[in-house]
């Protein structure tokens, strides 16, 4: 009885134990060419991961670009069904650590968005220095922030490509929304939400206003509070009108942390005329990362129960968004053909 027991046990859990293994391969980079590349920028070391797809010639090669944070060259893994999409696609990845974190040096926090948008080239430059990889099939990838660094670049020179994940336009309404829908979450009067904001707003603007600063303000710390001073008055609309090359903008339908609504409605009214290699999406049930939204939509990583890492792991690519990663890697191919 005990070996039928376990029999159906086994033939229970097999399903499962297959699903997760097939959702680890995607955190698994061991069949393709990983290369260590660093870089310098301002005097300083930038240490980053060149991944490339096995037996191509001069694939097109994405960038990445990271949001918001100390993010190290993999996101605390949190990029690797997205870069395993890409190799999928014959699509190679250059991502590197942000100043201060991993090999790289420096402070992200010392970093402007001029900064962000003098490292991506530098990457770009680093990059079209081997000789498999022309210049001509480097793109860029970014989360977020990219919204302020990407349209920067794409005004410098012409990639082959820009993806915007997640994009917010104008920093100051980015900062208002996310607070909005945090404060709303937690239960607070629609009415006090609005007196705060608009409280918030009008101190904001007065602070990041005068020459200067105060070390400390609110729950920041005297670096959190010179970056943000520093980017406080971002607005990418005149750039976004001014890039070159194609440009994919997408968000998730349930993004928490940008108005997906209106800031894809500013960049199609900036890409104007709008075609296939310069268009905005909208990703249904899709969050700020354009995973799914009924599984894992929260403003931040650390918000997420210890469950849904776990299920991250096990789901691998199929986390996201029904087609959201082949849409851009399908988006990326045809674009570079």
């Amino acid at each position: 009885m005990k070996k039928i027991i376990f029999f159906f046990i086994c033939v229970l859990l097999t399903p499962g134990i297959m699903w997760a293994v097939q959702g680890l391969s995607d955190f698994d980079l061991s069949a393709h060419d990983v290369r260590a590349v660093s870089f310098i920028v301002d005097n300083s070391v930038v240490s980053g991961t060149l991944v490339l797809p096995h037996d191509l010639d001069n694939p097109p090669i994405a960038l990445i670009i990271h949001g918001d944070g100390p993010q190290e060259r993999f996101s605390g893994g949190g990029y690797f069904p997205l870069i395993n999409t890409l190799l999928d696609a014959g699509i190679g990845v250059f991502t590197w650590d942000k100043p201060g974190t991993g090999g790289s040096a420096g402070n992200w926090l010392d970093q402007t968005m001029d900064n962000r948008a003098t490292e991506a080239l530098a990457a770009r430059q680093a990059i079209a220095e081997f000789d498999m990889i022309d210049i001509d099939q480097i793109g860029f990838l970014g989360f977020s922030q990219a919204g302020w660094v990407l349209p920067r670049v794409a005004k410098e020179i012409t990639p082959a490509f820009s993806v915007i994940i997640g994009g917010a336009v104008s920093w100051r309404d980015q900062g208002t929304y996310y607070n909005r829908v945090r404060m709303t979450a937690e239960g607070i009067d629609p009415n006090e939400i609005t007196q705060r904001l608009a409280d918030r707003i009008a101190n904001n603007d007065v602070l990041f206003s005068s020459p200067i600063v105060p070390t400390t303000q609110m729950d920041m710390d005297s670096a959190r509070l010179r970056f943000v001073g520093n980017a406080y008055w971002e607005n990418s609309t005149d750039d976004i009108s001014n890039m070159q090359g194609p440009v994919l903008a997408i968000w998730g339908e349930q993004d928490l942390n940008v108005d997906a609504l209106t800031n894809a409605a500013i960049f199609r009214e900036q890409l104007t005329p709008l075609t296939d290699k310069r268009t905005s999406v909208i990703v249904p049930n899709a969050t700020h990362a354009l995973l799914r939204a009924d599984l894992f939509n929260y403003q931040l990583s650390s918000d997420w129960p210890w469950h849904r890492e776990y299920l991250f792991l096990g789901m691998g690519r199929d986390a996201f968004a029904p087609q959201s990663l082949n849409l851009i890697s399908e988006w990326i191919k045809k674009t570079v053909e």
